[in-house]
């Protein structure tokens, strides 16, 4: 059912973006709708993972096993590779039918495990300090919506006024969305691949230090 609603949400912007942008709207979605799937995948369903990991305590079990973290860490992300692949594989063909080159896809697709991976970071750090774990989906669903519906990631940041445009860099989605229109030329992107590629570092790294001082393995205090 999560990959029949992930193609539903796809073919609903498909249609929306053709109604009002024709075939070039329709082309931005495409490649755009890579990046949010995958960041999907690491924000919404490998944080809900981890919640129900700690709710069935399975998560402490892993935490006394002899798994190490990364370990641990490959094996959730790895079993999200079937749902990860579902959700981009038609977009990137879409795209290619469209008239994008392979090597921008290839581009692309490394853009979308950064997207998955700094999801999963950012989602791990808030999940890991909800107390009761029943209300991880109330939190990390409102929250990929709000990284995904609000900034500029459906719809190029072009758009948007020039003091708008630095409110719309709080968001990770918004360096990610930017690298995947710099790659592909899907749309006109507003930051240069320097400063898209430093925010989008950046985040990554916030995002793992938040993760790192939520995180107890093993005999940590």
């Amino acid at each position: 059912m999560w990959l029949a609603q992930s193609l539903m949400y796809l073919l609903g912007f498909a249609v929306v973006a053709i109604a009002w942008g024709g075939l070039a709207a329709l082309k931005h979605v495409i490649v755009v709708s890579v990046i949010a799937g995958a960041w999907g995948i690491g924000l919404d369903v490998i944080g809900q993972m981890v919640g129900w990991h700690k709710l069935s305590k399975q998560y402490e079990f892993h935490v006394a096993s002899p798994l190490s973290l990364a370990e641990y860490y490959a094996g959730v992300v790895l079993g999200q590779v079937p749902f990860l692949a579902a959700d981009v594989a038609v977009p990137l063909a879409a795209a290619l039918l469209l008239g994008v080159p392979p090597a921008p896809l290839l581009a692309l697709s490394a853009i979308a495990l950064a997207a998955l991976t700094l999801g999963s970071f950012l989602a791990l750090a808030v999940v890991l300090r909800i107390r009761n774990p029943m209300n991880i989906s109330a939190v990390t669903n409102p929250l990929y919506s709000l990284t995904t519906i609000l900034p500029p990631v459906y719809y190029p940041m072009s758009a948007l006024p020039q003091p708008v445009r630095l409110l719309a860099l709080a968001s990770p989605t918004t360096p990610l969305a930017e690298l995947a229109r710099l790659a592909t030329g899907a749309a006109e992107a507003c930051l240069d691949p320097a400063a898209a590629l430093g925010l989008a570092a950046a985040w990554l790294l916030l995002s793992a230090v938040a993760l790192k001082g939520a995180l107890k393995w093993g005999l940590e205090d």
